[in-house]
């Protein structure tokens, strides 16, 4: 899910972070929030970088703190203030609707061929699961999920700092490779699987089509990750 669980604005490959020394020895979960979002019409872009979809889904993220860890994980701190380690899950339920134009997601079935466009407006299920690793400068205590809002439409924010919304303003973020200041990208792990099964495709009813848009498979960029198709009556 390239634009809405990559980035809100960017198609960027993440690339999986071992945990960091300090981060391990953290103790263990002492608090989990959950929170739920209804999204809608979130842009969604392929390994081609244009939109090839609009999607709609609920999203519902977790995040468990685990600690105070060493201020290196958190490079820049204010003196006097703990660095904090923080995991969470998001899973993703819902619709993705082709736009007619936009070129298909992924690089499967092309036959050798360029990456054709998609022909026909479609309509198929998405679910996706995403992990963060991070820390911050604040504890778990002060995060709440009613700070996370229960609708959002469009791109923002982007999927890479969306648990940063269960945190008030002035709070701190770092990814595991130290970035910050608005450049961290929280997320490491994860796969969104598109399906267009047989029927949905009102002009080729004989097409049917998958495209997994994960870590393991280069974000979505292997042949053997699929593909959605879509095409129109004239290139069934």
């Amino acid at each position: 899910m390239r634009k809405i669980l990559i980035s809100g604005a960017i198609a960027a490959a993440v690339v999986a972070t071992p945990l960091l020394a300090g981060a391990a020895s953290a103790s263990a979960a002492s608090n989990t929030l959950t929170a739920s979002t209804s999204v809608t019409n979130r842009d969604d872009s392929g390994v081609h970088g244009d939109n090839w979809a609009t999607d709609n889904y609920t999203r519902t993220v977790a995040i468990a703190g685990h600690g105070v860890v060493a201020a290196s994980h958190c490079p820049g701190i204010t003196a006097g203030k703990n660095c904090y380690y923080v995991t969470g899950t998001v899973n993703d339920k819902g619709t993705y609707t082709t736009v007619p134009g936009g070129t298909v997601p992924g690089n499967g079935s092309l036959n050798g061929g360029p990456a054709p466009a998609i022909g026909a407006q479609i309509t198929g299920p998405l679910t996706g699961h995403f992990s963060y690793q991070f820390y911050t400068d604040a504890p778990i205590t002060s995060a709440s999920a009613s700070n996370v809002p229960k609708t959002v439409g469009g791109d923002s924010p982007s999927t890479g700092k969306w648990v940063e919304q269960f945190y008030p303003e002035g709070v701190n973020f770092w990814d595991t490779s130290g970035n910050t200041g608005g450049s961290e990208y929280l997320g490491t792990t994860g796969a969104w699987t598109y399906t267009a099964p047989l029927g949905s495709d009102k002009q080729c009813t004989n097409v049917s089509g998958r495209w997994i848009d994960a870590s393991y498979n280069n974000w979505g960029t292997d042949p053997a990750a699929g593909n959605i198709l879509a095409p129109d009556s004239g290139h069934c």
